[in-house]
């Protein structure tokens, strides 16, 4: 090589197609026609139809769009392999509290799993890997209104939130938009307005392979699109004890370098253009979250890795406040 010689930057392109990639939120193939499904499960205790969310499913055709229950099934050496059953749709649910100088809160936790996050040549998905999840949070107040909703895949990516008018604007954060907020791509509304009538969900649109949220609104289930599939109600400590064989397995690794992650869920992609400069091996892999998790796993919401513990949505009231949401 000649004295000063410059050698070519091939870090920024690597840099720039993860920019892209990750604000596209995972550029897709175009859709087939506009069929949808909705997704509705039973109100669980503890909870109303307002607080209870319904899911809209574009182009349910496709296994790996559908909604569906974690399993574990023998690999070919009888090892156990966590697969997700997308004819088997399960809503997971737990109630959680909190507490801040501020008072005391409620938390209505729901998860779903999907098979897969699909990989094409066509359209390479940043997060395309197996077994991926979405969770929904209703933050109520000690007088059970709602007040916020945080929705984020179980990677604690593409986190958003949806304040309601019953939270006083004081507690939001200093920039919050008015009309619409952007995530990673999407627009989506910057507050999730009061239902029409008691039997009201929120409905969220999820987008075909990527199984973003594409649109939020209240609607009533019958009024909602696409035909509609029932969907069971298990308690999120399910989760951790899945039928085996003779026993019960955990849908989640319980030992070793990736306890309390989602068993068979390597992000390759992630891993090769993001984990190098987040300082994560594991980055995009699904966590646990709830249910009894007791694992070391950080569900960190953040990519900046100075910031990993304060973004820990473990650690709801520092989660919260991290984001500029002073409950």
């Amino acid at each position: 090589m000649q004295t000063g010689q410059k050698l070519f930057p091939w870090y920024i392109i690597i840099l720039l197609l993860s920019a892209v990639l990750a604000i596209a939120g995972c550029s897709t193939r175009a859709n087939d026609p506009a069929t949808v499904a909705r997704y509705l499960a039973p109100v669980p205790d503890g909870a109303t139809a307002a607080h209870t969310p319904a899911f809209i499913v574009k182009e349910p055709q496709h296994q790996y769009n559908r909604i569906g229950s974690p399993a574990i099934r023998p690999s070919a050496s009888g090892k156990p392999v966590a697969i997700v059953d997308p004819e088997q749709p399960t809503l997971f649910f737990e109630t959680t509290a909190f507490t801040t100088p501020r008072g005391t809160y409620r938390n209505l936790v729901y998860r779903v799993h999907f098979p897969e996050v699909p990989f094409f040549w066509t359209s390479p998905n940043l997060t395309a890997g197996k077994n991926p999840g979405l969770l929904i949070i209703y933050t109520l107040d000690d007088q059970d209104r709602l007040l916020l909703v945080t929705t984020v895949h179980t990677c604690g990516c593409y986190l958003a939130f949806l304040p309601t008018p019953l939270l006083d604007r004081a507690r939001y954060p200093a920039d919050w938009p008015e009309g619409e907020q952007s995530v990673f791509g999407y627009r989506l509304p910057a507050r999730a307005e009061p239902p029409g009538n008691d039997g009201q969900r929120l409905a969220f649109t999820l987008e075909s392979q990527t199984h973003r949220i594409g649109a939020v609104d209240y609607a009533d289930p019958g009024d909602q699109p696409g035909e509609e599939v029932a969907m069971h109600l298990a308690p999120m400590r399910g989760l951790h004890a899945l039928p085996f064989e003779l026993g019960v397995r955990s849908f989640f690794e319980t030992s070793g370098p990736r306890n309390g992650y989602v068993r068979n869920n390597t992000k390759i992609l992630e891993r090769l253009l993001i984990s190098w400069w987040a300082f994560d091996w594991r980055v995009g892999e699904d966590k646990a979250f709830g249910g009894g998790d007791t694992s070391p796993a950080i569900f960190y919401t953040s990519l900046k890795f100075w910031a990993r513990k304060a973004s820990d949505m473990k650690d709801f009231p520092k989660f919260l406040a991290y984001w500029g949401w002073g409950l």
